[in-house]
């Protein structure tokens, strides 16, 4: 005989169910710690341990990881807490991804065979001391994934909303029958006309040169917005650029107004110039994009890449 002790939140009846499906006689004992009697031979301890240890790397993880996170994180509902753990563990078990250190199988046949071990010493498991001490490098690196996830899809609604709010901006904007090109670069954005020649607003970049998060990419945006131009050529020379990059930010504003450039050498990988160089990169704690800032001096010298460096559209 095996005795199984869960806790409250533990689904008492569904595993004594399951271990009566895999051959055993199993029946449950209710209170305050609800126990699971599982009556097997010797002979099927083995798939015993498997069974139970299968539901602690699938349903208990699960719940200790949205606990877990909801702990550390009390904001999130917890609707969506769960919803990105179960994505986060399905997905680790399905492409066998590795959690801190092992694959869901690996940790699952090892808690299998640390019940076999206890089943010769002692006849009750509580379970879930027993399988805390063994999955808590488990549950804390998924636990941090999903924090992860629900910082990633926070950033992309807001992306998403600032896309909408840019293409009704768009909208309110009479269609202007020009062609424009945007320069893309780690080093910041230009603008050009059909000819090459620079496009600039002097009274967007007095506004813009008085707010410090103001970028270049939201000084070039603002320009593209209020010009409206029918095409709009793209040209990309930086295309390891972080989510959410700017050449996505045009195309998905302009939508068929905005294609990319069929070649030039500008948009050859590379292309920009060596130099100091200030990366796009997240900060986890805050949804905010940080990119080069567009300073006076690079206004004054921007002019100067046309013509020998970003080439004609």
């Amino acid at each position: 005989m095996l005795i199984f002790e869960l806790t409250a939140d533990m689904d008492s009846l569904g595993l004594a169910r399951r271990l009566t499906e895999c051959g055993a006689a199993s029946y449950v004992v209710s209170g305050d710690r609800p126990r699971v009697v599982c009556e097997c031979g010797t002979a099927l301890r083995s798939r015993v341990a498997q069974l139970v240890a299968g539901v602690m790397t699938r349903e208990w993880l699960q719940a200790r990881v949205v606990e877990r996170v909801c702990r550390m994180e009390p904001l999130w509902p917890a609707e969506e807490v769960q919803f990105h753990a179960l994505v986060e563990i399905c997905e680790s078990r399905l492409k066998s991804r590795p959690v801190a250190g092992h694959t869901l199988e690996e940790w699952q046949a090892s808690l299998a065979r640390a019940l076999m071990s206890h089943f010769g010493r002692s006849v009750c498991i509580a379970l879930d001391p027993f399988v805390r001490f063994r999955l808590h490098r488990a549950v804390v690196e998924l636990a941090q994934r999903v924090r992860d996830r629900l910082v990633a899809s926070a950033l992309e609604d807001e992306y998403e909303e600032s896309l909408a709010m840019l293409r009704y901006m768009l909208d309110e904007q009479p269609l202007c029958e020009a062609e424009l090109h945007v320069y893309i670069t780690p080093d910041g954005v230009w603008i050009t006309d059909a000819e090459g020649g620079m496009v600039s607003d002097e009274q967007i970049e007095l506004v813009a040169l008085q707010d410090d998060d103001v970028t270049s990419e939201d000084l070039a945006m603002t320009i593209l917005i209020t010009r409206s131009p029918w095409q709009i050529v793209v040209h990309d020379a930086y295309p390891d650029a972080p989510w959410p990059s700017f050449s996505e930010t045009v195309t998905r504003v302009f939508g068929d107004r905005a294609i990319p450039c069929p070649g030039c050498p500008t948009c050859r990988p590379n292309r920009s110039r060596a130099g100091s160089r200030e990366r796009f990169a997240f900060d986890p704690r805050s949804s905010r994009a940080i990119r080069r800032r567009l300073t006076p001096e690079a206004e004054r010298t921007s002019d100067a890449p046309v013509d020998s460096e970003l080439g004609e559209g």
